[in-house]
């Protein structure tokens, strides 16, 4: 029987089952920010159709109101701009990427007289359209389309009071480009043969307002080198645009560090900070002086540097305000006199405020998720563990919250550690290898749905960043490249070793989950290793690394040779598809052993259907049964509430007959969703012997939704630098 292995457990001990509406529905406020003046705050939100839109907040009064009204498709994103009363905003179709950009009034004025008006910047099919520039200051932003060749963004300047556009530089050239303050083109990128990074200034026969990628009108400006690209990126100018601050890295430095420079010389390089123990994560500048104010470094939390006397005091003030949780910045005025900010915490949802720099006040504004606040969450705990070859990984543990933990006096004097920081349960737990995105990405600290959703359910979760993420110095990263398959795969076996080792599961109860390249180690870890999981959940992961490289996006077309470097082979040499095949899990699906569940967008750009049906289709072949569930209006993960819904009652159902943990009754068509399963492995499933726990009804939606599929969280940088010595503060200030 293909769940032959399934735990058969007895009574579990009492728990609130918390219901997956509660946890999964379309948050109340999502994508926060304030307006340059720092009057409103913008957010997105479903309507009364449970359609997402922009709905806009006074910071001074409690006036409320909606300010677009698409009836369709989703707002996915939105941008504050220059001009009083004006936002540009994002949509796509059914998870196509292909974003379209329109601008709109949301004065009072304006949505009285129309609501629906808006003004099309790009929405032409198939054209990927990208806010290039903007500084919320001046009246036109910058605008990338692929409109002519698209692997690259032409670059238009949009006047946002006539709406006009205007061609400022015809690319067929450089997949990125870099603009000053003044939204000048300063730099642009092209990548070489040997995968190094060559940025590029406009040379003395250009003319900056009518430019073309042609060779005579750029200068070589600097070399980044393969191994240093995992830390080595510009993040803007000074306020006078002659100055230039970067993130660098070189042969003397694995975390990198953030130095200065005048633009015109670049061997002038002032260091404004390095990092000691992870990489520089978020880098908080003033937004209208351009002087560096902070900076983070993230290792297991994020750990807060204040490089500018002049926040410290409010800096100080926050920190204090939830000494529990760290520091976030989530938007600021350009007068800073008002700010977003929240915290994080793994063990509570995030709480938002507005915080009054004037008056050295925080207002509460909400709770992301106050229905959740009386229910017990998991806490989320950061360690290190060694791998066979002596690499030391960063790693976070997940329990559910009403297990009985063992204290340092009950274990061996080298596990005492373990047990201080609340990782040793008396009991071995059912463990999810939830494996991130990317694989350029990390896992992160904080509150995370999915984590309350698993270990709610009886899960331990395991989130380990294996060789290859980004965040912990350049070796880690670029020691994943061509170790798809190989020692990427040996670092997830390796955590799960020392799960058992340490007595926080059993080898018989641990499932491994993941999206995107944590999809794709779901497949290798069942056909590679296919005695090692009891079951395995892929969410939109590749199944044969040559068709992944064959289809990729157009626009990922100018990192080509990066793509290459990280998957470890070129398919354009037969060397190069020799190691892609061997490391596809395509190849191997007739050694699957256990249950598998693959979820997929029909519209995903990165990692076509193909993937999922070529994998279902051999698995079929050998009669290897498997649950199949297709999203015909999603994408690269799955955005909709009712999809979200069905995704985690599939999983949430597949879960508890692979391991018997507990669950919420699920029936397909329950959500309204538009799932199809195409493949139904319960068919052939039985399921565990454990009743499913009674709910507590659902009060109301939650209110952020924080993604299913881990993805990278790049910091929103604002800019430069006042002082060489920095200060820690958190969490307390240590003068």
């Amino acid at each position: 029987m293909f769940l032959s292995a399934l735990v058969l457990l007895g009574p579990i001990a009492a728990a609130t089952l918390i219901p997956r509406e509660l946890i999964f529905s379309d948050p109340k406020y999502s994508s926060v920010s304030l307006s340059p003046n720092g009057r409103f705050f913008a957010y997105i939100a479903p309507d009364e159709n449970k359609v997402k839109n922009v709905f806009v907040k006074c910071t001074n009064c409690k006036h409320n109101r909606q300010v677009t009204f698409e009836r369709s498709s989703d707002v996915l994103s939105y941008s504050w701009t220059g001009v009083e009363d004006v936002i540009i905003y994002g949509q796509d179709h059914n998870g196509d990427e292909n974003t379209m950009l329109f601008k709109k009034n949301i004065s009072d004025a304006a949505i009285a007289a129309d609501p629906e008006k808006r003004i099309v910047i790009s929405d032409r099919a198939g054209v990927k359209a990208i806010i290039s520039g903007n500084n919320q200051r001046d009246s036109r932003v910058l605008i990338g389309l692929n409109d002519e060749n698209p692997a690259y963004h032409n670059v238009y300047s949009f006047d946002l009071l006539t709406d006009s556009m205007t061609l400022i530089m015809k690319n067929n050239r450089f997949p990125m480009i870099v603009v000053d303050n003044a939204l000048n083109i300063r730099l642009v990128g092209e990548q070489q043969q040997d995968g190094s990074l060559m940025y590029f200034k406009p040379s003395a026969k250009a003319n900056p307002v009518s430019l073309t990628s042609d060779h005579a009108e750029w200068d070589e400006y600097l070399l980044v080198q393969p191994d240093d690209l995992a830390i080595t990126s510009p993040v803007a100018f000074d306020k006078s645009n002659q100055n230039m601050y970067w993130l660098w890295g070189d042969e003397h430095s694995d975390l990198g560090s953030l130095v200065m420079f005048p633009f015109d010389a670049v061997d002038q390089k002032e260091v404004l900070y390095s990092a000691t123990r992870a990489q520089i994560g978020t880098i908080l500048i003033h937004p209208t002086d351009k002087t560096l104010l902070a900076v983070t470094e993230v290792y297991h939390k994020p750990e807060l540097f204040v490089a500018n006397d002049t926040v410290m005091d409010d800096l100080q003030y926050l920190v204090n305000l939830r000494p529990y949780g760290s520091l976030q910045i989530l938007s600021m005025s350009l007068d800073m006199t008002t700010w977003l900010v929240t915290y994080l915490s793994s063990d509570k949802p995030h709480e938002v405020f507005l915080y009054r720099s004037w008056l050295k006040t925080a207002e509460f504004l909400f709770n992301t998720h106050p229905e959740l606040e009386k229910y017990k969450l998991n806490r989320q705990v950061g360690f290190d563990f060694k791998t066979r070859d002596d690499m030391v990984l960063q790693a976070y543990l997940s329990l559910p919250p009403e297990v009985a933990l063992r204290t340092a006096k009950d274990v061996p004097a080298a596990d005492r550690n373990y047990a201080e920081l609340g990782m040793l349960p008396v009991e071995p737990q059912k463990l999810v290898v939830l494996v991130h995105g990317g694989p350029k990405a990390r896992d992160h600290y904080g509150y995370s749905s999915l984590n309350v959703f698993l270990t709610n359910r009886g899960y331990a979760v395991l989130q380990v960043n294996f060789r290859g993420s980004v965040g912990f110095g350049k070796r880690l990263t670029n020691a994943g490249d061509g170790e798809w398959g190989r020692k990427m795969h040996y670092d997830i076996l390796d955590a799960v070793e020392f799960a058992v080792a340490k007595g926080i599961t059993n080898k018989s109860q641990v499932a491994i989950m993941g999206g995107s390249y944590g999809g794709y180690e779901t497949l290798a870890a069942l056909s590679f290793t296919p005695d090692e999981f009891a079951c395995g959940v892929d969410i939109v992961g590749p199944s044969n690394l040559v068709t992944l490289l064959e289809a990729v996006p157009p626009y990922w077309r100018g990192f080509y040779k990066d793509l290459v470097r990280m998957v470890g082979g070129d398919i354009d040499t037969e060397e190069g598809r020799q190691s892609l095949t061997a490391r596809s899990p395509l190849h191997f699906a007739d050694r699957v052993k256990k249950p598998l569940m693959i979820l997929q967008g029909a519209n995903d750009p990165r990692v076509k259907q193909q993937e999922s049906d070529q994998f279902v289709a051999a698995l079929k072949k050998n009669n290897i049964p498997v649950s199949y569930v297709l999203y015909p209006d999603e994408g690269h993960g799955f955005r909709k509430a009712n999809n979200r819904l069905a995704q985690c009652g599939f999983i949430e159902k597949f879960l508890h007959m692979c391991l018997g943990g507990r669950y919420e009754p699920y029936q397909q068509g329950q959500h309204n969703s538009s799932a199809i399963l195409m493949s139904d492995g319960f068919a052939a499933a039985v399921p565990a012997t454990i009743p499913p726990l009674p709910i507590v009804p659902t009060l109301a939606p939650q209110l952020f939704y924080r993604p299913i599929i881990p993805r990278p969280v790049r910091p929103t940088m604002y800019l430069p630098p006042t002082a060489n010595v920095l200060t820690r503060i958190f969490p307390q200030y240590r003068g």
